[in-house]
């Protein structure tokens, strides 16, 4: 492999951004979740209830003692006041920079993902989802964590895009999102509909930075995996905490953003539209639990396809991710989740997730299978058949390059099928190590690996700047 430096390119950059702007690693960050945790430590809320409490006693005192002695406690009352007041400006100031910043990053996760014609907008949103995926770790003990975090995105923006699916589909009943519909500029759907729903999305499992919910995964002495397979009546109480108190985020950590401005018409109609769209959002958070056939899916069904391919728990294996389209249709025939939802889902994604690493058996001119595998990384949506990944080709003649077409990789030529399998066993094993020596960089480390790999990790080859364009328009071809 050639060996440019590492590094991002600009668009790794973005994303990370906005990873880091949702849920940093850094305790002391300024991210949405961990503005959570500082709301639900109640510190904030402590030092106003002690100096409420205060202020209370010394006016009792105040009553009690002789005249000579009140002045001393007037002062004191004054200064607790004021000391009173400061902490609940602060309180308010906090509780806006909160609310403001969740806005403003759900409406650039909005801008991120949203082209100028269809085509540019499935483009970014399979250049976001592939990049969160190849930015997060296959290998090593910070792989549950890093989902953990990286989930929020991936789950927000697939989430647009099942909107959009579903309306093309005429499956979303919800007045509230049909009486709003796209007027000519796509302002008020973007504002009213798409805004909110990335926030509840970000918002969907903020809960969990509860103290009580820390309690259940930690344990009472710290000493507990996190990431550890729950009991049944651990989880059910994690989520029964978290649900309750991501709604008590949204209204009282959150609450409403305030007008600035000097007209009060324009202040109605934006108090109006305030109170409207965390309605919305908070109607999503609570029909996410039980959605049926309604609006809650636009979180649950991301949220079930998140939780597989980017997996929060220690038995992960990076092999299994395409096994989410199966997950989804045998919740299908158990009646947890709605067929023709789950249909319009595996439309947008088929059922190779974006920036999975496909191994396939290359044709030749006369389309004939050659005698060897090669790599490549899925970065389409909407492929042809859900069984065959729009990809971008990334070795040619058992080299890595970093300007490869893209293709539409046949189930029966990727060695993630059987059958494609079946047609290299038929190769030596000589000629089977042969090529793994030359696609592997660590050669006399891997030399375990199977010799006809299901599929490759492909984010060390991601983690060089000059790999990541991925997504720039080239022609496609049909393997």
């Amino acid at each position: 492999m050639n060996q440019p430096l590492f590094g991002d390119s600009t668009v790794s950059k973005a994303v990370k951004e906005l990873l880091y702007r949702i849920h940093d690693a850094n305790p002391l960050s300024q991210s949405i979740y961990q503005q959570a945790a500082m709301f639900f430590s109640g510190e904030e809320q402590d030092a106003i209830a002690s100096l409420q409490q205060q202020l209370t006693e010394l006016q009792r005192r105040l009553n009690e003692v002789p005249k000579s002695a009140r002045p001393k406690i007037e002062k004191r009352i004054t200064d607790t006041q004021n000391e009173l007041k400061d902490k609940l400006r602060l309180q308010e100031e906090n509780r806006l920079g909160r609310i403001r910043q969740l806005k403003q990053t759900a409406k650039h996760i909005v801008e991120a993902v949203t082209g100028e014609t269809p085509y540019e907008t499935n483009q970014l949103t399979a250049r976001m989802l592939g990049t969160i995926q190849l930015l997060s770790p296959t290998r090593g003990k910070n792989i549950a964590a890093t989902n953990q975090r990286h989930k929020h995105l991936y789950k927000a923006v697939l989430a647009l895009r099942l909107l959009d699916q579903l309306l093309a589909d005429q499956l979303i009943k919800n007045q509230y999102v049909l009486n709003r519909g796209i007027d000519d500029s796509g302002v008020s759907f973007r504002q009213q509909i798409q805004i909110p729903l990335v926030m509840a999305c970000l918002l969907q499992d903020i809960g969990l930075q509860h103290p009580a919910v820390k309690t259940i995964l930690n344990g009472e002495d710290q000493s507990l995996d996190p990431y550890r397979p729950l009991s049944a009546p651990e989880r059910e109480q994690l989520l029964e905490i978290s649900f309750a108190q991501s709604q008590l985020y949204l209204t009282e950590g959150l609450g409403l953003d305030t007008y600035v401005g000097n007209s009060k018409a324009e202040r109605e109609v934006y108090c109006a539209l305030e109170e409207e769209n965390q309605s919305f959002v908070l109607h999503l958070l609570k029909s996410a639990i039980k959605p049926e056939d309604g609006i809650g899916n636009l979180l649950k069904i991301p949220q079930v396809y998140t939780s597989v391919v980017l997996p929060s728990k220690q038995n992960y294996n990076y092999e299994h991710l395409p096994k989410v389209s199966a997950l989804l249709k045998v919740g299908v025939e158990k009646g947890w989740y709605p067929g023709a939802i789950i249909e319009s889902l595996l439309k947008i994604t088929g059922y190779f997730p974006q920036g999975y690493g496909i191994t396939y058996i290359p044709k030749d001119s006369d389309k004939r299978d050659l005698d060897r595998y090669e790599y490549a990384i899925v970065n389409g949506l909407y492929p042809p058949e859900p069984e065959a990944p729009i990809c971008r080709q990334v070795t040619r003649n058992l080299t890595f390059n970093s300007f490869g077409i893209n293709l539409v990789i046949s189930a029966e030529n990727n060695l993630y099928f059987s059958p494609a399998q079946q047609k290299l066993e038929k190769v030596s094993e000589e000629r089977l190590r042969e090529i793994l020596s030359k696609l592997v960089s660590n050669f006399e480390e891997r030399a375990t690996t199977d010799l006809i790999p299901k599929c490759w990790y492909p984010d060390e080859y991601f983690s060089y700047q000059k790999n990541q364009n991925l997504w720039n328009r080239t022609d496609t071809i049909r393997n």
